[in-house]
């Protein structure tokens, strides 16, 4: 796969650490990884129109950036991952337009899968997934 070639995903992650993660595994599975800052996330895939979106939801205003994202891209799949515990949260994300959003383990188990394929990955969960 050449450079012009390489799938596109943009993210939002604030946790360095978290990121650098993700950003490892975008680079075994040959993706291109762009993270950016929740104020300019809306802007860039306006502009760059990637093949996934994928935001943690539990940076500053993500529930409104989901819908800021699907207000001026609504054919890019947005995938959030959140801690297991905020129910609430992945209730607001999709009532927002996400397409789907995971407890933080299964959106960590499911990345590389996701990164290369996106929403297809997820059709069918895994046994003891919560389904997107």
């Amino acid at each position: 796969m050449t450079l012009a070639t390489k799938r596109h995903v943009l993210a939002v992650i604030p946790d360095l650490f978290f990121a650098t993660k993700v950003a490892a595994t975008a680079r075994a599975s040959r993706v291109e990884l762009e993270l950016v800052a929740p104020q300019h996330a809306a802007a860039r895939v306006a502009e760059a129109r990637p093949k996934l979106v994928i935001i943690d939801l539990h940076a500053a205003d993500a529930v409104v950036l989901v819908a800021a994202i699907k207000a001026v891209a609504p054919a890019v799949p947005v995938v959030g991952f959140f801690s297991h515990v905020e129910i609430a949260l992945r209730r607001d994300a999709l009532a927002a337009g996400a397409d789907a959003a995971l407890p933080r383990s299964q959106f960590a188990n499911r990345l590389a899968v996701l990164l290369t394929h996106g929403l297809e990955a997820l059709r069918t969960p895994a046994p003891g997934e919560i389904t997107p």
